[in-house]
């Protein structure tokens, strides 16, 4: 049930036991939902979709976008296209991030923005 679990938490630097710490469970529970062995309830995925950053569909491998990804001290929201870059920017290596990251700088004040 739970497709990219794994590959979330990894992009969030969190091993096993500090996420099954942030949902209040041990971490052979969480391991478990990882491997397939048991899944979460409703609320344990609202819990790790709010935690990972995604919707429960993504989570879930029923969609392909994040879903909706908002600020907590803003109302601003990612576009689509926002959405997919971040995306991809999330499977990078930290190397990886770091030269996007120059990239962009460079290309921001190449055009002046």
């Amino acid at each position: 049930m739970i497709k990219r679990l794994k590959e979330l938490r990894m992009e969030k630097g969190l091993t096993q036991n500090a996420l099954a710490q942030k949902l209040n469970m041990t971490q052979q529970t969480y391991s478990d939902y990882e491997t397939g062995k048991t899944n979460p309830n409703v609320e344990t995925l609202i819990a790790l979709a709010d935690i990972l950053e995604c919707s429960i569909d993504y989570l879930v491998g029923r969609a392909d976008d994040f879903g909706s990804i908002s600020f907590k001290d803003s109302s601003a929201t990612f576009s689509l296209e926002e959405t997919q870059l971040l995306r991809s920017f999330r499977r990078l290596s930290k190397n990886e991030k770091t030269q996007a990251n120059e990239y962009l700088q460079f290309l921001a004040q190449r055009y002046g923005k």
